[in-house]
């Protein structure tokens, strides 16, 4: 007990010390997992030694995971320097017309379209270097346009094969299990997104101005962006997230697999000109995408070593009785447990899959108490948070400069809702799955 009581305390301290600033996750991760190898009395080498386990085994423990991830960054460059991304956003904007309402909904829908793929914050300067500019310039308030962006953002980021990919390899639940849950917490995004910009509206009107860096950066940005892609290879190409969450439901094929198809779907449909020329674009996409990747990338390292820190014998023999305590063991304390402590998913905390919340699931797996379903799912339902909404999250750091606000104010708009819409998806996903 005493072991365990050590070990949360090593959880907090980290989690104070990243929301402080004090330290990045980049370098928390494994030294929480150090920390947590000598708490536990594990060796330094041999078959669970620090040095050699946790660290080196670590490291590579989510291959899988953010090799899937740097593909993604690789097929979010290609369709942004061959135009396709442009294409759906712009064609978006054009179907709503004159309505400030429908166009912000449209950019929305393709934004949530397109973030069923792409992945990781140069993706989403892409896409929001598009959509913002178009939704502040039809009167949407800087606030609620971010706000907006990001909640599509997150629901699209829930059907995400490199997403659903992290979620299998950290808590072991198959792909097939995982795959309705991220359906359903899409759909609640989605939902989410509506009626946040229906009441946006409602409150503040349409407000025709925006801070002057969101108009410099848009007139600057326009001359080197993309051409876009016409006729019918270039429906095909738009179709090409579609064609990727298509294969990844039906097929149920790996994370790596499925991008590797949509990188040649969108290679084969966007290839005009010299072949030498159009190569070159596919490798300067391959450098620049992995480059976006290396954060996301580097964060895995760190939570591989935690989960075998967490999960060697030894670790788990002196843990146990305390993590006995604090795991629920039925589907109401389960729905408890979760709506409650959410928002420790924040700041890499305990409740963010991504974060220290690897450790906190390794070690309620294996208590053996919870279907591995349903913890999974309930898990997945609580990263959707701090991905739409964390002030430390990359993705909420540019949305909300490229606005002209900072980060703690513009989540501070949605963080309540945000707790009401997880709490119902928990307990929708518990009755499911538990």
């Amino acid at each position: 007990m005493v072991v365990g009581i050590i070990i949360v305390a090593i959880f907090l301290v980290m989690a104070v010390l990243m929301m402080l600033k004090k330290i990045p996750a980049v370098l928390a991760l494994p030294l929480m997992a150090v920390l947590i190898g000598v708490a536990a009395g594990l060796p330094m080498t041999g078959e669970e030694g620090i040095l050699t386990h946790v660290l080196s085994k670590g490291a590579l423990k989510l291959s899988g995971t953010y090799v899937a991830i740097l593909f993604s960054c690789w097929l979010s460059q290609i369709l942004y320097r061959t135009g396709v991304t442009d294409t759906i956003i712009k064609k978006a904007a054009e179907l709503g017309g004159d309505k400030p309402f429908i166009i912000s909904l449209a950019l929305c829908g393709v934004s949530v379209f397109l973030f069923t793929v792409l992945y990781g914050t140069g993706a989403a300067a892409m896409v929001g270097a598009v959509v913002l500019p178009i939704m502040l310039s039809v009167g949407v308030p800087p606030i609620v346009a971010s706000n907006a962006f990001l909640a599509s953002l997150s629901a699209g980021y829930s059907l995400n094969p490199a997403n659903i990919a992290a979620i299998t390899s950290i808590t072991g639940v198959a792909p097939e299990d995982i795959n309705l849950c991220a359906v359903i917490l899409a759909v609640a995004g989605i939902l989410f997104t509506v009626v946040y910009l229906a009441w946006g509206f409602k409150k503040n009107g349409i407000k025709f101005a925006f801070a002057a860096p969101v108009e410099h950066a848009a007139e600057s940005d326009a001359d080197t962006r993309p051409a876009q892609v016409t006729g019918f290879r270039g429906l095909l190409a738009c179709l090409t997230p579609v064609v990727v969450v298509a294969i990844m439901l039906l097929l149920k094929l790996e994370a790596i697999t499925v991008f590797i198809i949509g990188i040649v779907w969108a290679i084969v449909f966007t290839y005009r000109g010299k072949w030498s020329k159009f190569s070159n674009i596919i490798v300067q996409s391959c450098y620049e995408g992995f480059k976006e990747g290396a954060p996301t990338a580097a964060l895995m390292f760190g939570i591989g070593m935690i989960i075998n820190a967490m999960t060697t014998p030894t670790t788990q023999a002196v843990i146990n009785p305390f993590m006995i305590a604090i795991t629920p063991t039925t589907a109401l304390g389960l729905i408890a447990f979760v709506c409650i402590l959410c928002p420790l998913g924040l700041y890499r905390g305990p409740f963010n899959i991504l974060g220290l919340g690897a450790g906190l699931a390794a070690s309620m797996l294996a208590v053996d108490v919870l279907p591995v379903a349903a913890l999974s799912a309930v898990f997945y339902a609580a990263f959707r948070w701090p991905t739409q909404s964390c002030p430390t999250s990359t993705q909420v750091v540019w949305a909300s400069n490229f606005v002209g606000y900072d980060p703690i104010t513009v989540t501070n708009k949605v963080q309540l809702p945000n707790w009401i819409l997880t709490a119902i998806t928990v307990v929708i996903l518990t009755i499911i799955y538990f």
